[in-house]
């Protein structure tokens, strides 16, 4: 159904690719949103910061595809248009995201944000290294 907005051969083309990153900007933070209200036991919406993701993809050997001096709004980019084309092409649903996320994410009402940031940098990061095997793979380390 999505496959006009997925024909990437390569795992350089998805991580530039902005339209991918505006529709798993959305993704990224139901997921967070969905498994933080697991976590803390009451339903919240929250918007995952460029900071996280940043964080989160340059702790992954998918950071070599990108310039070391990459902005971290282009990190944040890159790892938005990875989870979309993940979940357009049906690699990742919201459940199994959810699903990895939760165990990870270490906190509760009175976490200070910082902290959040922090474990939720690494559950970010734990996820992307779950799912890129999906990814296409002869340009993948």
């Amino acid at each position: 159904m999505w496959n006009a907005l997925i024909q990437h051969e390569t795992i350089d083309s998805i991580m530039q690719d902005k339209g991918l990153a505006k529709i798993g900007d959305g993704i990224v933070n139901l997921c967070y949103s969905l498994a933080k209200s697991l976590v803390i036991g009451g339903a919240t919406g929250e918007k995952v910061r460029d900071s996280v993701l940043a964080r989160a993809i340059r702790s992954t050997s998918l950071y070599q595809h990108m310039g070391r001096r990459t902005d971290i709004g282009r990190a944040a980019d890159a790892y938005e248009a990875i989870m979309a084309f993940l979940w357009l092409k049906g690699m990742m649903t919201i459940e199994a995201a959810v699903t990895t996320l939760v165990p990870l994410l270490e906190i509760d009402t009175t976490t200070s944000r910082t902290r959040e940031g922090e474990v939720a940098a690494r559950a970010f990061q734990a996820l992307l290294e779950e799912f890129q095997d999906h990814l296409p793979s002869s340009h993948i380390p």
